[in-house]
């Protein structure tokens, strides 16, 4: 298929910026499409006609690929060019009778009547090489695709079942996703969880459990770190696994993070009070730690606990990622809490793929074995090689190793030989209340 593409940024320019006059509040002012207001209100009428007639539609959500590099490198003028492409080629391949939209950026989506076989080609066409004043940029897209009756009767509900195809494609590393039966149940669980995190922020159905760290050589407990549970009030206990995702995506983290910040340095206070003065790790999300953060920050909500709680900075410990390392933003706030006494861990250690030049200029005075290197460690001797070697590094640092996720006995053995600092696991302890800490036997 030939797709006809303005030759110059000028001319595209022009185009772009003179062509259309829609309504501003229905439509994109760059492309003329409709924006998403406008598609959904139109769709929505759309989709009662069809509904009524027995007729079927989908809708395709498209993204395009490393939007923010092409606009960098192309410019302003440049990039009218692309969104002018976009919307000239998506009129061409989907048809007159579609209705097509530029939600934001490198969002498109078409809602197409009767449906429409192909989709590969449709996409192989809307991807074909832009030159664009002497310069050829490829053009790489993603996409989601949903029919109404799968995902609900109204844009709303389809717009999203139509994302979250795209998103379950790309984590299996698809280009193309299909929404299936079940996505319907995993969406509704997930706006339930969304909306009740609202209500969590303020600590609603929030709680803390603690997982002991033992000397590994002594077998005492040196210190606890703090977990995060969730009790929704319709779904029951949530995973944090699937819960602080949403959390995050949502930005309700923030909130949520400060109050378990708080919560965990008044329950520290506690404990010294009643005679158990141990060290504690606290879990901060990377957007706690970002530039953008607005209201008090990690360090100024510590420092103004401890003042008031009369706690000691070197009895807490905030843990971060490993993939935050590479983040300079982030970093430079870790060596200010880092400047203030508090101790830093490195969580997940060897998850991702570790920089290992990046821990040079780390404050970190701890580093986190992740699980996966406990699992197989006492059956496969090149992952005991591994740490073995990360323990070492460690040392050369000056850094204690804890090792998490440890289960049986022969585990811990071989992990004691390899010279690990400290241990995390059901061989010792699943995470316990506030009160179950405080009776633990162990001195410490």
């Amino acid at each position: 298929m030939s797709l006809p593409v303005q030759p110059t940024a000028a001319a595209a320019a022009a185009e772009c910026g003179c062509a259309y006059s829609p309504p501003q509040l229905m439509h994109d002012p760059l492309t003329g499409l409709y924006n998403k207001h406008g598609f959904v209100t139109r769709g929505n009428q759309i989709l009662r006609l069809m509904a009524a007639r027995d007729r079927q539609a989908i809708l395709i959500y498209l993204e395009l690929s490393e939007y923010d590099g092409l606009i960098s490198r192309l410019g302003y003028d440049a990039s009218l060019v692309l969104l002018s492409a976009m919307r000239r080629r998506m009129e061409i391949v989907f048809g007159r009778e579609a209705l097509l939209a530029r939600f934001d950026s490198e969002r498109f989506a078409a809602l197409l009547p009767d449906g429409q076989a192909g989709i590969e080609d449709t996409i192989r066409a809307l991807e074909a090489p832009l030159h664009i004043d002497g310069t050829t940029c490829h053009l790489s897209l993603s996409c989601g695709v949903a029919t109404f009756n799968d995902a609900g009767y109204n844009m709303d509900m389809l717009i999203i079942a139509a994302r979250s195809a795209r998103q379950d494609a790309q984590r299996a590393q698809r280009q193309i996703g299909w929404y299936a039966d079940g996505m319907r149940q995993r969406l509704a669980r997930q706006r339930s969880i969304e909306d009740g995190l609202w209500f969590a922020r303020n600590g609603a159905g929030l709680s803390l459990v603690y997982q002991p760290k033992i000397d590994i050589r002594a077998g005492k407990v040196i210190g606890v770190e703090a977990l995060l549970r969730w009790h929704h009030p319709e779904l029951g206990a949530v995973s944090p696994a699937e819960f602080i995702p949403l959390a995050e995506r949502t930005r309700a983290i923030l909130p949520i993070g400060e109050w378990l910040l708080r919560e965990a340095l008044h329950q520290k206070c506690a404990w010294r009070q009643g005679g158990q003065d141990i060290r504690m790790s606290i879990n901060v999300s990377p957007l706690q730690l970002g530039a953008q953060m607005q209201g008090p920050t990690v360090l100024d909500i510590m420092t103004e606990e401890c003042r008031r709680l009369g706690l000691r900075h070197d009895k807490l410990e905030i843990e971060i990622t490993e993939g935050l390392l590479s983040n300079a933003e982030v970093m430079a706030q870790v060596r200010e809490i880092a400047g203030a006494g508090f101790g830093i861990a490195v969580d997940d250690f060897g998850r991702e793929h570790s920089a290992l030049s990046l821990l040079v200029n780390c404050p970190a005075t701890t580093l986190k074995i992740d699980k996966s290197f406990v699992d197989d460690v006492v059956e496969n001797d090149r992952q005991l090689a591994v740490v073995h070697f990360i323990v070492a590094l460690a040392r050369r640092l000056g850094m204690e190793t804890v090792v998490e996720g440890i289960e049986h006995l022969q585990q811990l053995v071989a992990l004691a030989d390899a010279g690990c600092d400290y241990g995390q696991g059901y061989f010792y302890y699943r995470p316990l209340s506030a009160s179950q800490i405080m009776e633990l036997r162990h001195s410490h």
